[in-house]
This record gives C-alpha cells, sequence and structure tokens, in this order.
C-alpha cells in the first residue's frame, strides 16, 4: 500500500544538514516577529514585478513513500538572466564573519525551492540567492550560485534518499496514533460531577478553532479532562499537536501520569516533557562548549540515530528516560528533548516555552502552530508570569564593572559598556527621586546596547578561556533581552527608574500583559485557559487576553459543603498588628490542631511573620511542628511533603503564594486541616501603584486589579489543598478581620458559603 508523508523543506533540510553548534548561549536570538520584520524589510524593496512568498509543492515517490515536499519561497525574483531563488536569512553575525559556506543547510533550502520552481516552470537552469541580513545594523551581504535542473534533480534525490528511512519512522508513529484515537475511551469507570462537560467544552473548542476560559473545581480531574478531548480532536486531521503548559513540576508530572492513564486504555502515541536546562545537564556547570563538554562535542553527528532510537522504542519521553537515551547516544539530554519536540505528539513544559521572548520555541513556525492546540494549566499563575516573562531590567553597576574587567582586553568592548553605563547615569543625574519614570529609553542608550550585544559577542565567541567568557555572559543576555522586550513596549508599559544601594535600574515593566498573550495565542489553532480559580472571570479574563467570542465555562463545585468546616477568625494581621497579636494567633493554630486531630498546614504572607509565630507555637510541646524553608530545592521540598502521612499529627508552617500552597495533593488522611493568615495582599510598591493607576485610568477598580485579585487567588489556591475527593473532610480557618467585609466574602467559592465566626 502507498504511503504518503508531508514535510516542509526547512523540516526536511534540517533533518538532513544536522550542522551547528550547540551553544545556545550564541543561537541567533532573533525570534519570529523580528525574522518576520526582516523579511518584510527586504521584500519591500522587491520590484514590482518579483514575487513574495511563493507557494512551492512537489511529490517523490521512493521506496513506496510518497514524500509530498512544500514550503514557501521567500521570494523569486524576476532579472534579464531569468528567474532567481532568493532565500532570507537574519543573521547575528558581523556580516563581515559570513562566507559563502557559512550555513550549508540554508543553501540546502534554498535549492529545494529552486527545484520546485524549476520543474514547475520547465526550466532547464535556475539561480539561488543567499541574502544574509545582519539583525542590528540591518547591513546586507547576498551570494548567488547557479544550479541546473540536472544538479538540482541529483541533489534532491539524494536528500529524499537519505530521509526516507526516516519517514517511513514518522509515518509508523503517526499510524500508532491514528488508529488508536477512534476507539480511544474515557480511561475511568465514570465521570465526576462536572467532569464531562469541561471534556465535552474542551472538544468543541478545539474542534471549532476557538478559546475556552474554564474554572473547574479542584478534584474534578482537570488534566485528564482537557487532554483526553485535546487528543481525540486528532482524528479530525487539524490537530496535530498539543502543549500541555503548566508553572509547576508537579502539575507536569500530573500530565505524564494522565497520559499513562490514557496509555494503558489503548492509546499509542508519543509525549516529550521538557525540564530546564540547568536541571537535567549532566556537568556541574551548564558549559555548552565542545572543549567542556562530551555531550555537546559532535551532538550533531549522532543525533538523528538518537532521535529514531527513541521514536522507536519509548513513547512517554520523560525526564529520566530522556537522560537514559541521552547517554546512551552522548548527547545533550536539554538539546535532544528540544528536537523531539519537532516530531511528537504532546509537549509538556513549562509556560516559557510558549509565552517567554527569551525562550519560547522559535523552531515552531506559523503553519504548525495552525495545528498545534495550547492546554494552559493552573492558568491564574500565568498573569504574574507574564508580566515576569515580558519586562526587562538592566543596571547601571554591572556594565560599569564589565567595562573595568574588560578595559585591557577590548577597547571597542569597553567603549560600548562604559557608554551605556554613562547613559544611564545621565539620566539618573536629571532627576533625584529614588524612583520615577521617563517616557522612552534614549536613542543613544539603544543604540550603545546594541554595539555593546554586537562586539559582546564577537568577544565571547573568541575566548578559549571559558573564565573569562563568563565574566559578561549573564550580562550581554540581559542587554539582548532589554532591546528584544523594547520592541514590546506600548501603552501597557511603564519605563521605570529606580536607585537603590548605589546603582541604578532601568526597567520595562510591564502592567497589563493581556495584549501580548492575546498576541502569542491567536497564532495558535486553539487555546484552553483552566484552573480551579479564575475568579472572577472578569478579572482573568481581561488579564490573560480574552475575547468577546471565548468560550467560558464555570463548573460549581462537585464537593458538599458540609465536607468543610469553614472558620473566619476577625483577628488583624496587618504588618503593625503582628508583634502584639502573635500569641492570639498561635493559640487559635493549637486550637484547630487540638479540634480537628491530624495533619495540618498554615500559611503566612512571609517567612518574618511564619517565624514569628513559629516560635510561640512551639511550647506546645504535645504538637509536631515544621516549617519550610527558604530556597529549598527540589529534594527538601520532597522531604517536607513526605512527613505528611495518612493518620500522622503535624502541624506544618508555609508560605502563602509558595510551593505549598499551589499544586500539593495531599488526599485523604495526609492533610485534615488548612489556615490561611491574611488576605494575601501584596507590599505597596511603586510597580503596584503604577499597575493600580493603569486601570483605574482604564475604567476598572484599579485596586482590586493591583492587590485584592491577585492576593485573594493565593487564598483561594492554599485552601483548596483541602478537599481533594468526594471522601476529604477538614477545616479551614481563615484568620483576618477583613475577610468579613463585603468584598472578600463575595470572592468565596460556592463551598465555602457557610462559615463560622471564631471570637
Amino acid at each position: 500500500m502507498e504511503e504518503k508523508f508531508s514535510v516542509s523543506v526547512r523540516e526536511l533540510m534540517a533533518y538532513v544538514y544536522r550542522t551547528g553548534s550547540i551553544d545556545n548561549r550564541f543561537r541567533s536570538s532573533t525570534s519570529l516577529t523580528e525574522g518576520t520584520m526582516i523579511h518584510q524589510e527586504v521584500q519591500n524593496e522587491y520590484k514590482e514585478s518579483d514575487e513574495k512568498e511563493v507557494y512551492l509543492e512537489h511529490s517523490f515517490m521512493e521506496e513506496g513513500v510518497t514524500i509530498h515536499l512544500q514550503g514557501r519561497s521567500d521570494g523569486i525574483l524576476t532579472t534579464e538572466e531569468g528567474p532567481v531563488i532568493d532565500e532570507i536569512k537574519s543573521t547575528s553575525m558581523e556580516i563581515d564573519e559570513l562566507t559563502e559556506e557559512t550555513h550549508p543547510v540554508y543553501w540546502a533550502q534554498a535549492k529545494g525551492y529552486a527545484f520546485m520552481y524549476a520543474i514547475r516552470h520547465d526550466l532547464e537552469e535556475v539561480k539561488v540567492q543567499l541574502t544574509y541580513v545582519q539583525k542590528q545594523t540591518k547591513e546586507k551581504k547576498r551570494y548567488k550560485k547557479s544550479y541546473t535542473l540536472v544538479d538540482l534533480e541529483m541533489f534532491m534525490d539524494g536528500v529524499i534518499k537519505e530521509y526516507v528511512s526516516y519517514a517511513r519512522i514518522l509515518l509508523h508513529i503517526r499510524e500508532q496514533k491514528n488508529q488508536s484515537i477512534p476507539d480511544l475511551e474515557f480511561p475511568f469507570l465514570q465521570y465526576r460531577k462536572g467532569q464531562k462537560k469541561l471534556a465535552g467544552s474542551v472538544y468543541r473548542t478545539i474542534q471549532e478553532k476557538r478559546d475556552l476560559f474554564a474554572q473547574a473545581p479542584t478534584g474534578i480531574g482537570k488534566t485528564i479532562s482537557t487532554l483526553f478531548p485535546a487528543i481525540k480532536t486528532m482524528v479530525l486531521g487539524e490537530t496535530e499537536r498539543i502543549f500541555y503548559l503548566t508553572a509547576k513540576t508537579i502539575t507536569r508530572t500530573t500530565a505524564e501520569e494522565a497520559l499513562m492513564k490514557l496509555e494503558e486504555s489503548g492509546l499509542i502515541l508519543r509525549s516529550v516533557t521538557l525540564t530546564a536546562k540547568d536541571k537535567i545537564c549532566f556537568q556541574q556547570e551548564t558549559i555548552c562548549q565542545p572543549d567542556y563538554c562530551e555531550y555537546a562535542d559532535g551532538y550533531y553527528d549522532r543525533i538523528n540515530g538518537a532521535i529514531i532510537d527513541i521514536l522507536m522504542n519509548e513513547t512517554q519521553l520523560t525526564r529520566p528516560v530522556i537522560e537514559e537515551y541521552a547517554r546512551k547516544h552522548k548527547v545533550c539530554p536539554f538539546e535532544y528533548s528540544l528536537d523531539l519536540t519537532d516530531v511528537v505528539d504532546i509537549i509538556i513544559g513549562d509556560y516559557n516555552y510558549i509565552f517567554d521572548p527569551r525562550v519560547s520555541l522559535k523552531r515552531l513556525l506559523p503553519e504548525n502552530k495552525k495545528k498545534t492546540a495550547l492546554l494552559i494549566d493552573e492558568s491564574h499563575n500565568l498573569v504574574e508570569r507574564a508580566r515576569e516573562m515580558f519586562s526587562a531590567s538592566i543596571y547601571a553597576n554591572e556594565f560599569q564593572k564589565a567595562s573595568e574587567e574588560i578595559a585591557e582586553e577590548d577597547e571597542k568592548l569597553y567603549q560600548a559598556a562604559h557608554a551605556v553605563y554613562l547613559d544611564l547615569i545621565k539620566i539618573k543625574e536629571e532627576n533625584r527621586a529614588h524612583e520615577f519614570m521617563i517616557d522612552e529609553v534614549p536613542g543613544e542608550l539603544e543604540e550603545n546596547l546594541e554595539r555593546f550585544i554586537n562586539r559582546g559577542e564577537r568577544y565571547l565567541k573568541g575566548e578559549n578561556e571559558e573564565e573569562r567568557s563568563e565574566k559578561l555572559l549573564d550580562l550581554y543576555f540581559s542587554a539582548q533581552n532589554f532591546l528584544k522586550i523594547h520592541q514590546l513596549v506600548d501603552d501597557h508599559y511603564r519605563l521605570i527608574i529606580s536607585k537603590d544601594n548605589g546603582d541604578l535600574t532601568l526597567r520595562l515593566y510591564c502592567l497589563d500583559p493581556s495584549k501580548v498573550l492575546s498576541d502569542t495565542t491567536k497564532a495558535f489553532r486553539s487555546s484552553v485557559f483552566f484552573s480551579a480559580t479564575l475568579s472572577p472571570f472578569g478579572y482573568y479574563m481581561d488579564m490573560l487576553g480574552g475575547k468577546k467570542e471565548d468560550y467560558v465555562l464555570q463548573l460549581p463545585s462537585p464537593y458538599d459543603t458540609s465536607q468543610i468546616d469553614l472558620m473566619v477568625s476577625p483577628l488583624s494581621t496587618r504588618y503593625r498588628s503582628r508583634e502584639h497579636t502573635a500569641d492570639r494567633l498561635a493559640e487559635l493554630l493549637y486550637d484547630q490542631v487540638v479540634n480537628y486531630p491530624g495533619n495540618h498546614l498554615f500559611f503566612f504572607p512571609s517567612y518574618h511573620y511564619m517565624d514569628l509565630v513559629f516560635r510561640r507555637f512551639q511550647k506546645h510541646e504535645n504538637v509536631e511542628a515544621v516549617a519550610q524553608e527558604q530556597g529549598m530545592d527540589e529534594e527538601r521540598r520532597e522531604d517536607f511533603l513526605n512527613q505528611f502521612v495518612s493518620g500522622g499529627h503535624l502541624a506544618g508552617f508555609a508560605v502563602l503564594g509558595g510551593v505549598f500552597s499551589e499544586g500539593v495533593d495531599l488526599r485523604g488522611d495526609r492533610l485534615n486541616g488548612v489556615a490561611v493568615i491574611g488576605i494575601g495582599l501584596a507590599p505597596r510598591s511603586f510597580e503596584k501603584e503604577l499597575i493600580k493607576e493603569y486601570f483605574t485610568e482604564n475604567g476598572k477598580n484599579g485596586y482590586d486589579y493591583a492587590y485584592v485579585y491577585p492576593g485573594m487567588n493565593k487564598v483561594l489556591q492554599a485552601g483548596g489543598r483541602l478537599i481533594r475527593s468526594e471522601e476529604d473532610r477538614g477545616a479551614i480557618q481563615l484568620i483576618d478581620d477583613r475577610f468579613l467585609s463585603s468584598k472578600y466574602k463575595r470572592l468565596f467559592p460556592e463551598d465555602w458559603g457557610n462559615y463560622r465566626i471564631i471570637k
């Protein structure tokens, strides 16, 4: 039976021409948006008779497989010598460093387009041009070659022959997926209350290329209820890939467990879990250089074999699996996982792989995004994460130190770094306030930052001694990211100058991430935002870039209000009252432990406040107590949670909004009570006040947007640690007099409706 496989020119040549360096530090930082702008600038210079973005296709028959090649040529230029295929590439390299043979894969892509164009127009010869554009200076350099159709046919014949065995593997795993999905059933005997409605809403949303905002109670089974229907839409042939995005490692584990459950029900597809480079790196230091790391040295010689091996033998490419095969084939595990995202069906990873301009997957081409669905778990977290991802800062003292360190080694780099320092000091001299805003980044500062990046890249690439290179590395990336974020700056931003401990900071601060989030998600087929706490809905839809036509789903709690004994203790937890009320607070917590035997978690707004009460609580020697420590690593966090055993009697003290107040699943008798101290308000700050002013000016309740809603979300998340199933029972104590005001009571979830006041 004839088998058909479609591949783009870029994907084909990327596989056959696995060349280059995996030194991530100096990979081109040009984003797809920047690249598109550069392409358009070149294309705008075309003559009227020239064509741009020309779609081309051709089918090859090889060993019983039909390989359908397709893609868009950047330009077809009309010249007296005949048509010229123009391939436009942006580069961070200096123009004078480029040679004709710097990037063989670029010539290969251009030759692929040239072959298809020559076949379509019955040409015996065609010319190919590489147009390089230096992304900072916009300086151009062009190389041109001429190929006969015979040359191109021989070239493509060799490429297709090399690719066909890989295509067979991809066809095989695609066939496995397509055969297993139609008969796939929900992996549990019955749906929980509300679960079927959530699954149906996700299916319809993706099918109709819409977006969905869903609030589903804790314990309903949100992960399986979103993954299962999303996978079922793959039968339609329009969804080829799913990203399951989350902010926390524990939630990624839950997604892996859901896929394992579906696999037990007959599903066969490939998924990969992405792990941060510094966590998965095999070396003591994350230095991606061949002379330092054996897994980087010769990576491209071994990666194709490593990909084929793991695809043929594994389905869930989790961190341990990737590490096993990376060691076997001696390839960098982080780069390995990224290369696998091109061929798997589901990618599980952090928000930043889609949203963060610094680390998002540039390999996601527009045509791939249109067939990709995003499942965004615990999406209430994305608001603050997006503010962080879309903001950037530079520090005057860092440039001063850098200029001093390299003054005798690189005069031009010294001058560039010192110029940035002087530009920042100049801003400082114009205003003596501790914190203030400026209207725009001065043009000379922007130019000097670009000069520093260009010179810094040359310096860092040319260094032989790693220690000297590492001095400038962080600063190089900070400057690079600053200019990247600067391209996004509009009315949603404020430019803040702050002076602290003799240093000066210039911060591009994103007040409202909704526009950038919306611009990002609209490129994808569909986005599903879901969480147990998307309340109030209007706030989260505003902040996450929601639109009027988006679907909205609010599921009621499946749990009975009798499962929770909700108490409100009107004790002041304001900063000025803490010393005075600490003894009474410790007694309230002790009473809760006594009245509800078992394990308890108490959440405080700060480590200092937690320690203050923890010391007083410890006078009750009949109760074992443990406190969260600052900077706990994953192993230490696991140790903390493992102390909460069924039938135990432990009082755990933790920080509100920290790692233990979200995503922690202590079912049954592992947790019998929760107390939340304070209403979760962030301290007043210059930036928070700017957020308040911004939303007030835009017709919203600025105070609620800046303080109340984010704070109350922390409270709801912490309270949500208690009831995880229909069998769970326990107590929740909210300790703060402000919880009794109407502003906060209206934000209580339905199952918190019946509460009693503790005097």
